[in-house]
């Protein structure tokens, strides 16, 4: 009896420890696999967060490259001899490029104004460029520019109190700048690069955008000593009109111009009579007086697109764009009146001086189609005048097929 019952407890209790055995080892793999799932997943974070390093350090390893392929490039270019109104464009295409950037400007003070405009720049208004006008004490330009300091969005937004962004500020008028860059020049600011939408962590490389400014600042140092010193070379010291070797330079340009677009042209070439007396009697002195004298009265009769030049000693020329030899005959004339007419008030003398002058006119084409056949030809036309009574304006005579002038 005890047997009969014993015997299938004991099924009992095998198969209950089959389905324990069961039960436990399923536990002790699903403890497994959640642990080799966590680790696994760990493994996977681990990886990703290696694969993303190596991103990041293979971006920034890109980037210095690219920074030592393009500073040198930009050295290179500021470097060299440009005009000063070159300068502006260049700066924004290389802070647009070195930046990667889709908004650069250059902005400087407008013409007689405390307030900035738009000198060149991509991405902005095509209206801007001379019309748009900010407050350079407005806004991150503000903080940029009254601390002379590259100012990044981070830096501005800490101290933006102290530089509210008005009506005229860059905020207000839509332009969201990731940096400002002053640009100085002999201790004065000429102007400041503000750069938005950049791709780069422009935070970390405000040291380069500050050197960068440094460069363009130097470029406009040399820009400027030389356009000063051709100005100096350029420019006769007595009687400040052009000297004759800029003159040449200027009238062979204005010749091709001439020949390009089938323009007419005049030269006149004209002399102060009887100067040589004016020296002898009352002295160099006295000379140089009238010479600056006549070279103001040329200045104030001439348009602003002619240009006048002293050819030598008592000589000067004036170059008359887009006029005929009628046209160049009654300035000329003109000219001649109101020099005759001029006193010339002299230190220590009690009666002003007066003079006359005799002139030559010649035009392209008809009298001549280089400088030196325009040259010769008024030169002619200034010698009859002196030989037929003087005080007077002779036109140059054509010349014929045979090369003799047609009268």
């Amino acid at each position: 009896m005890g047997q009969e019952l014993f015997s299938p407890l004991l099924g009992i209790i095998a198969m209950a420890g089959t389905i324990l055995g069961f039960l436990i080892g399923w536990v002790v793999r699903r403890s497994m696999h959640a642990a080799e799932k966590q680790e696994s997943g760990r493994l996977m974070r681990s990886y990703q967060e290696l694969s993303q390093d190596t991103i990041t350090l293979q971006e920034e390893l890109s980037r210095k490259r690219e920074i030592a392929t393009r500073i040198p490039m930009i050295v290179s270019s500021l470097s060299g001899r440009m005009p000063i109104n070159a300068i502006p464009p260049i700066a924004v295409r290389f802070m647009k490029e070195f930046f990667h950037a889709s908004q650069v400007g250059f902005f400087a003070q407008a013409k007689g104004e405390k307030r900035f405009t738009l000198i060149e720049g991509v991405g902005f208004p095509e209206d801007w460029k001379g019309k748009i006008r900010i407050d350079p004490e407005e806004g991150i330009m503000g903080m940029a520019l009254h601390n002379n300091i590259v100012a990044t969005r981070d830096d501005y937004l800490g101290v933006r109190g102290q530089f509210p962004a008005g009506i005229h500020s860059l905020e207000k008028n839509g332009v969201s700048a990731d940096l400002v860059v002053p640009v100085s020049m002999d201790l004065s600011i000429l102007g400041a690069l503000v750069v938005g939408s950049s791709t780069v962590r422009i935070g970390e490389e405000t040291p380069l955008a500050s050197m960068i400014a440094d460069l363009i600042g130097n470029a406009f140092q040399h820009a400027t000593t030389i356009e000063s010193v051709e100005q100096k070379a350029s420019i006769d010291p007595l009687t400040r009109i052009f000297t004759r070797g800029h003159f040449i330079h200027l009238f062979e340009a204005e010749i091709r111009r001439a020949r390009n677009y089938s323009h007419p042209l005049s030269l006149l070439l004209l002399d102060i009579d009887h100067f040589k007396k004016v020296n002898d009697t009352y002295g160099h002195p006295v000379g140089d007086i009238i010479l600056k004298s006549l070279g103001e009265i040329l200045s104030k009769s001439i348009r602003s697109s002619d240009f006048a030049a002293r050819y030598g000693g008592e000589e000067f020329t004036v170059v008359m764009r887009l006029a005929s030899k009628e046209q160049a005959h009654t300035f000329a004339n003109n000219l001649r009146q109101t020099i005759e007419s001029t006193e010339f008030r002299i230190p220590g003398q009690e009666h002003p001086l007066r003079v006359t002058i005799s002139g030559g006119l010649a035009t392209f084409p008809e009298d001549g189609t280089s400088t030196t056949e325009l040259i010769q030809s008024a030169d002619e036309a200034l010698y009859e005048a002196k030989q037929t009574g003087r005080n007077r304006i002779v036109r140059a005579h054509q010349i014929g097929l045979d090369g003799s002038p047609v009268r």
